[in-house]
């Protein structure tokens, strides 16, 4: 996999504040994309369009700001050299603002039967957090997709998902929130859980943290039920149980006492840190949200923080060390990398 160049790096290269040596690494990677799909790869072709023309006319727009100034034009051959030079340095900036929205999400709309639907894929090795109409919060896996219409209907809020998502449901039960995914139908009754399912894996789960929902097959019948109802085959699930699907057997069993381990990321933890080095910060995360989280850029272990964490669940500690230290993470099976 392609090494993304540092926030730092590329800001010093737009401001013409590199070493020599900095600034063939930063054209090296620039170059790479030649044979790579790239950031944009994502995009669709309307939305590739925009980008074009965006760069276009930045290109046009530079080229007016310094026609008053005295810049030497050696030939034609050199002018376009230098205009080269401009796309260049705008693309890495356009890519310096993707940095900065933590290259997450590729957010869509579309109308579908009169109603636009948005569309959010998580094509990074972050967790995303979204917001939803009517404030429920979701936090989409890395290859996660969400998708959910812009307005709620009256009767339900319907979603639809795809990979791993952790919901925390604002309640209505005048509005019941059912949720759509490859295998199952999920209603929530209370507010947090999560869902994963996709078309890749033969499995499907729920796992409870607060509150309760049942879980059904998906099927022509479970799919247009938007009722707070138990019919035959539904398994109501509540905090520390778990539901698995089978698509071996098309069976979905109650497992009583979930994986607690893998859950606990998600729980609202009080944490103070008072000039605390990054050194000592992991180890307290590790231990609160049971996880395993390592330092793979050494440096970062110097880092000092001073921060009210009161209420975070661990993705929003990490959003905060990344807003506020520049420090990114990725997500490889059970472990989060720092860099």
């Amino acid at each position: 996999m392609k090494e993304h160049l540092s926030i730092e790096l590329l800001e010093r290269y737009i401001n013409g504040e590199c070493t020599d040596a900095e600034a063939a690494l930063v054209k090296q990677w620039y170059q790479s994309f030649d044979h790579d799909a790239g950031y944009t790869s994502t995009l669709n072709a309307a939305q590739q369009k925009v980008l074009e023309e965006k760069i276009y006319n930045s290109i046009l727009d530079h080229i007016d700001a310094v026609d008053d100034e005295e810049i030497p034009v050696v030939n034609k051959r050199n002018t376009w050299l230098w205009i080269g030079s401009v796309a260049a340095v705008l693309l890495v900036a356009i890519i310096l603002g993707l940095y900065r929205r933590a290259s997450k999400d590729n957010k869509d709309t579309f109308t579908d039967n009169q109603q636009e639907i948005v569309v959010i894929t998580n094509n990074s090795h972050r967790i995303y957090k979204s917001r939803l109409p009517d404030s429920t919060t979701v936090w989409l896996n890395p290859n996660a997709q969400l998708k959910y219409p812009k307005v709620f209907a009256a009767s339900a809020r319907m979603v639809s998902m795809s990979g791993e998502c952790f919901f925390e449901v604002t309640k209505n039960p005048a509005r019941p929130f059912i949720i759509s995914s490859h295998s199952i139908i999920t209603k929530v009754w209370g507010t947090s859980f999560r869902v994963r399912d996709n078309d890749k894996s033969s499995e499907a789960d729920v796992a409870v943290v607060t509150g309760k929902v049942s879980v059904s097959i998906k099927t022509k019948q479970s799919i247009n039920n938007t009722q707070l109802n138990i019919v035959s085959g539904d398994v109501m699930l509540y905090p520390h149980q778990k539901a698995v699907y089978s698509a071996h057997d098309h069976t979905l069993k109650p497992i009583i006492k979930s994986d607690e381990r893998a859950l606990k990321i998600w729980n609202h933890e009080n944490l103070l840190f008072d000039n605390k080095l990054m050194k000592d910060i992991v180890p307290a995360l590790n231990a609160r949200y049971k996880t395993h989280i390592i330092v793979v850029n050494e440096k970062l272990n110097h880092y000092m923080l001073n921060a009210d964490f009161t209420g975070f669940n661990l993705p929003d500690v990490l959003e905060a060390l990344n807003k506020s230290l520049s420090i990114d993470y990725e997500i490889k099976n059970n472990t989060i990398e720092l860099k």
